[in-house]
């Protein structure tokens, strides 16, 4: 019912975005354009009061230095009609399209931009963790509950509670369970990706719409028998920022969004991937040495490179047999 609701509420949202923003007033939209116009305006009021020609270059000179300043420069490339359109039009594509409660998400992926990937340290634990439980299974001795509960990353500190203090599972069991958890996270990841990738992919069509829109305006206001440069500069800011805002909505917001969230979601996998390996070798009871060996490829080539050097350094001085 919700998500129906979703999708009638992204039509109606998205047809009266579109209309409102082909139907709202050029020189309200633009904030260039309004100040051009009202300057104008005012030229044409102070010649037909009889005002003195100095009077009318002195309007002239302000608007001159208004064009030349950085506030024209910036504001030229800011209009509400063209906001309305493209992202107003493109997010109600997506109440269309998607369930509401992942649309309604929107604000969090922005948010999931700054979150960190999988760090090296995280996969740092998971070794060390990981060596460390390996000593006390290969001794066939029982792994302190506050050294798993110290675990700080609760994916493995779960797998820990539920497969290796209890004898009765069995290893493929353990990957069978552990596989299927990761292959859950993945759907779901792949899931929230969607959502920005889908408005990566509408903005710009949306931006060709506002083009269409901007020309045919210009081209209304051209063919009047009253036009004006500020009337055929309104149709033409929302014909060529339309087409800006898409572009830059797609590519520099909504799809690096979604290869943020792709990078973060195979950070966790590798991360998970790595923990179900650990959590086998510690149900088989492996050789800590050979737990060592194997679980290393999960570490960056940097870190492995020094794992070896301090291995060779410990033989060389006696401390360890290869």
């Amino acid at each position: 019912m919700l998500d129906r609701l979703g999708t009638l509420i992204g039509f109606i949202v998205g047809a009266g975005l579109i209309i409102f923003g082909i139907t709202w007033p050029e020189h309200r939209s633009n904030y260039y354009v309004y100040q051009i116009t009202q300057v104008e305006r005012q030229i044409v009021e102070l010649k037909a009061a009889g005002a003195t020609r100095a009077e009318v270059a002195a309007v002239e000179d302000e608007l001159r230095e208004f064009k030349d300043s950085w506030l024209a420069g910036i504001t030229r490339f800011l209009d509400l009609k063209s906001i309305l359109i493209v992202l107003g039009g493109a997010y109600a594509a997506t109440l269309i399209a998607f369930p509401m409660r992942r649309a309604a998400r929107t604000i969090y992926y922005v948010v999931m931009v700054f979150a960190r990937e999988r760090q090296e340290q995280e996969f740092e634990i998971i070794y060390d963790s990981v060596l460390e439980f390996a000593d006390y299974r290969y001794r066939n001795e029982l792994i302190p509950d506050e050294k798993i509960a110290a675990i700080p990353l609760y994916f493995m500190r779960d797998a820990m509670e539920n497969f290796i203090q209890v004898d009765w599972v069995t290893e493929e069991m353990v990957r069978e369970i552990v596989s299927s958890e990761i292959d859950g996270y993945a759907y779901e990841q792949d899931q929230e990706i969607a959502v920005p990738e889908y408005m990566g992919r509408v903005a710009p069509a949306f931006g060709m719409l506002g083009t269409v829109v901007g020309l045919i305006l210009l081209l209304g206001k051209a063919a009047g028998e009253n036009a004006s440069i500020v009337a055929i500069m309104g149709g033409m800011s929302v014909a060529l920022i339309t087409t800006l805002y898409g572009v830059l909505l797609a590519q520099l917001f909504f799809l690096p969004i979604a290869a943020k969230l792709t990078r973060n979601k195979e950070s966790y996998i590798r991360l998970y991937e790595m923990i179900m390996e650990g959590i086998i070798y510690l149900h088989r009871r492996e050789r800590p040495d050979v737990v060592e060996q194997d679980m290393q490829i999960y570490l960056n080539k940097r870190r492995r490179l020094q794992i070896r050097n301090e291995r060779r350094a410990a033989v060389a001085r006696g401390e360890l047999n290869l």
